[in-house]
């Protein structure tokens, strides 16, 4: 069943996910301890790493207008790679106007696609998108408003069997986390994703999509301290 977007501060998503464990005799499965974990990360204030953090590297710079720390491992994927990556994550099935809304700016020559190959490198486990493009907000509304009614047309156009948003912060600015969950064909897809409200009227878009939302989701709530965003 389709959860209904609704745009709240993160830490009320984490509190309501507390008391959907707790209200569950069964207990709570993997993945809602997952998200909880991420939402609860992501609710708290987060500094902006001065420093590049050991055991990584920085993704992206001024021609995408931010730029990310990322581990070691994970990979540039050259323009022409891209739809192989999206593939291999589970993303290849969706037609283009889609894909374009679940994974902005996927297929320009200004952004930077990264995929993580996995400990035994036997076929990509995530990707990540990073890009910035002119805002397009709504008329007359505020960043978060804004942000909040573009991600809400990204789950109309996708179908989303599982769609949330929450109120965050990226490097100090107005941003949204959004949690997408589809499926394409066979494949149950996971897209994360913060939407920030960039100087100079862009919006920057850091996405990850990956089948397995598991190990990835807190994974992705740690990366929101090394993203910088770009740009007077």
């Amino acid at each position: 069943m389709r959860r209904r977007p609704v745009l709240l501060p993160v830490a009320a998503f984490a509190a309501g996910l507390v008391l959907a464990i707790t209200g569950c005799s069964t207990g709570a499965s993997r993945s809602t301890q997952a998200e909880q974990a991420m939402y609860a990360a992501v609710s708290k204030p987060a500094v902006v790493a001065a420093t590049l953090p050991a055991g990584q590297k920085w993704a992206g710079g001024p021609a995408q207008g931010l730029r990310i720390a990322v581990p070691e491992h994970w990979v540039t994927v050259p323009l022409a790679a891209r739809h192989g990556a999206l593939h291999a994550v589970g993303l290849g099935q969706l037609k283009a106007s889609v894909l374009d809304a679940v994974v902005p700016g996927w297929g320009s020559a200004g952004a930077v696609t990264l995929a993580d190959p996995g400990p035994a490198r036997g076929g990509d486990q995530a990707i990540m998108s990073l890009s910035c493009a002119p805002a397009h907000l709504p008329a007359g509304t505020s960043a978060l408003t804004g942000l909040n009614t573009v991600a809400e047309q990204e789950f109309t156009a996708v179908n989303s069997s599982n769609a949330q948003l929450g109120q965050t912060t990226v490097d100090g600015r107005t941003a949204v986390l959004v949690y997408n969950q589809m499926s394409v064909g066979t494949s149950s897809v996971t897209a994360l994703q913060y939407a920030i409200a960039a100087p100079a009227g862009r919006t920057c878009y850091v996405t990850l999509a990956t089948e397995k939302e598991v190990p990835y989701e807190p994974v992705f709530s740690r990366f929101r301290p090394a993203i910088q965003v770009l740009g007077a």
